[in-house]
């Protein structure tokens, strides 16, 4: 049955009356939730106020599906509603969290202060954080090789 639409998927997800934590309802509802997002392109605060469910646990339920999709005990627990709703989560690029940065605090005495305050000066920088970064930078390439 490809030609579905995004209410009969929440009449779907809808009927699923129990809010359990049960592999085969988490897995259900995470595939209905999947389909909505994915292929009817909705958004998590759309598909909360659709469902009755918290947006976060919305975010979990979609990217879950992701996860799980080529899962063999996951498929079997969602057969039923795939047949029903087809939809092919390969298609689906997965991003990985980007690396934060992270933030050093540095205690300088004045004389140390005032030369890297000059030597950032003299390369041009604004910040004196800048210039540290940047000593870094060398010293750490110096180190590896």
């Amino acid at each position: 049955m490809e030609d579905y639409t995004k209410d009969d998927v929440i009449s779907a997800f809808l009927k699923i009356t129990q809010k359990s934590r049960k592999r085969v309802l988490v897995d259900q509802r995470s595939y209905l939730i999947g389909v909505l997002a994915f292929r009817f392109m909705m958004s998590e605060h759309a598909i909360a106020d659709a469902v009755g469910y918290k947006r976060t646990n919305i975010n979990y339920n979609k990217r879950l599906v992701l996860q799980l999709h080529n899962d063999k005990s996951y498929m079997e627990n969602v057969y039923v509603y795939a047949q029903l709703f087809p939809f092919d989560f390969d298609v689906i690029e997965v991003t990985t969290k980007v690396e934060r940065s992270r933030r050093i605090e540095l205690d300088l005495d004045n004389k140390f202060y005032n030369k890297l305050k000059a030597a950032g000066s003299i390369l041009g920088h604004a910040d004196i954080r800048i210039t540290i970064k940047s000593f870094l930078e060398k010293s750490l390439k110096l180190w590896e090789e």
